[in-house]
């Protein structure tokens, strides 16, 4: 059975809504041959043999609950629109995905929001040592090839309408549907707010000689070059996060500034060991601090096993970092504000029960000392 073109511009239309239904902000196509020139994790064949087409749509995240996470008020806003965008952004991929099969004669596969990549030999997660781990698809590049935006300098994804702010569902289908128009604009303005917002070290602020490109449909997509990858993994889990000058943390309570740090360091398999046995094992670390950061751990282990964001739980999805896409919004001077509000925020502790509680000092000088909302508080309060 041949699908004739006016059949293919319903099915892109049908899956189109699809996403828009689901919630997405944003959806857009791409194919095969805008990707061929990039890194492998662009290659749709590796996923599903014989793939022509990317489908990739964009959840915003809210400015409220950004400002309340920056602001250290509350870390749950966010953690509401994280597992709301990795959840619907797979149960998507699922619905479109099923869609294209029992309504046409083509193959089509959801790809997993995050959490899955690729091996290299045995190893699943080779790409903290060396940096050559891919996802099954890159949903960044797919995005690119989809005319969503461009790669900002932190690597994510910029948008006209939401900056790098958002969150990526994906499907990947034989069908040759028609690709849309690539985005002409690049509108990261190179303002680096997103190195200045990383405690981990992992992208260069400088440009010479420390950019990175890839090209995606004939355009070259220039970012900043990334150190390896456990430096933003420390970070991004939320085990360790502090400013250069110490005045303020991110989610984490073990404030330690990996930024310090040299590559040829964390490039050591004995200097990482014996980070982790001081943040996990040291009788020198607090005990409620490496119980804090064991339970952080656990929190993680659920959607690594299952390879899956969209299948981790609520309770388990913990947003103490992220800094670099969160506070890339659209809005030059929202970001500005983030920033200052983040520097602003103070420091996450750990009480003996095991609770966050900040410290920061106010505009008067006076220091000041709060407990944010619970998962269980928050949700009595909205």
């Amino acid at each position: 059975m041949n699908v004739s073109h006016p059949d293919l511009a319903n099915l892109k239309e049908k899956v189109k809504k699809i996403a828009i239904d689901s919630g997405a902000a944003l959806v857009g196509i791409g194919n095969q041959e805008r990707l061929k020139d990039a890194p492998p994790s662009a290659n749709m064949s590796y996923s599903l043999p014989s793939a022509q087409t990317c489908i990739i749509w964009v959840y915003p995240n809210s400015i409220d609950a950004l400002e309340r996470f920056f602001s250290k008020k509350d870390r749950m806003g966010v953690k509401q629109l994280k597992h709301y965008a990795y959840s619907t952004a797979w149960k998507t991929a699922e619905k479109i995905a099923n869609f294209i099969e029992k309504t046409s004669e083509y193959k089509a596969i959801p790809v997993i929001p995050n959490y899955k990549y690729r091996k290299v030999g045995e190893r699943r997660f080779d790409q903290i040592q060396d940096n050559k781990g891919h996802p099954d698809f890159s949903l960044r590049y797919g995005a690119v090839a989809a005319g969503l935006g461009h790669l900002g300098w932190s690597g994510n994804v910029v948008t006209e309408e939401f900056g790098g702010s958002c969150y990526l569902g994906g499907v990947l289908t034989t069908s040759p549907l028609e690709p849309d128009p690539m985005a002409e604009k690049n509108y990261c303005i190179r303002c680096k707010v997103c190195v200045k917002a990383c405690t981990a070290g992992f992208f260069h602020e400088s440009e010479e000689e420390n950019e990175f490109s890839v090209v995606i449909g004939g355009y070259k997509q220039v970012y900043a070059k990334r150190e390896i990858t456990a430096r933003c993994g420390f970070t991004c889990m939320g085990i360790i996060g502090e400013s250069e000058d110490g005045t303020w943390s991110t989610w984490a309570a073990n404030h330690v500034c990996s930024k310090k740090d040299t590559e040829e360091e964390w490039r050591d398999p004995i200097y990482r060991r014996k980070l982790w046995e001081n943040l996990l094992l040291a009788e020198s670390t607090p005990l409620k601090l490496r119980q804090n950061a064991i339970k952080i751990i656990k929190s993680y282990a659920e959607a690594a096993l299952a390879e899956n964001a969209g299948l981790h739980s609520f309770t388990d999805m913990n947003p103490r970092c992220g800094n670099c896409s969160y506070i890339c919004v659209a809005d030059h001077k929202k970001k500005l504000e983030l920033l200052e509000m983040l520097k602003a925020s103070g420091k996450v502790f750990i009480d003996n029960e095991g609770k966050e509680f900040v410290e920061k000092i106010n505009l008067n000088g006076e220091k000041v000392v709060y407990y944010p909302p619970t998962q269980e508080e928050y949700f009595e309060n909205t």
